[in-house]
């Protein structure tokens, strides 16, 4: 009885000690890879759209909405740039699709 555990045992060490990795050929970091590049794009021509407003109006409304629009768009951006190292750091996995 005294073995199975000692194997048991030397299992969860190895565990332990394994470094998690996910390939970037994974199909959800496929998946990620999409949406970062449709998010980026998306965000770019909102925030370009929301800065010809911001430059073009004279209604104080209509520039604080356009403020707000852009704001938004760089917090956007920074979630879907920064996700991949927050998992990479709440999981302690060397690499996340490649980051």
């Amino acid at each position: 009885m005294g073995v199975k555990y000692f194997a048991l045992l030397v299992l969860l060490a190895g565990m332990a000690f394994a470094v998690l990795t996910i390939p970037a050929t994974q199909p959800i970091c496929k998946l990620y890879s999409i949406i970062q590049i449709f998010g980026t794009i998306g965000g770019v021509l909102v925030a370009a759209y929301a800065g010809l407003i911001l430059a073009s109006s004279n209604d104080i409304n209509e520039r604080n909405k356009s403020k707000q629009l852009i704001s938004g768009v760089i917090i956007g951006l920074i979630v879907i740039w920064v996700a991949p190292l927050v998992v990479k750091e709440l999981v302690s996995a060397t690499s996340v699709c490649g980051w």
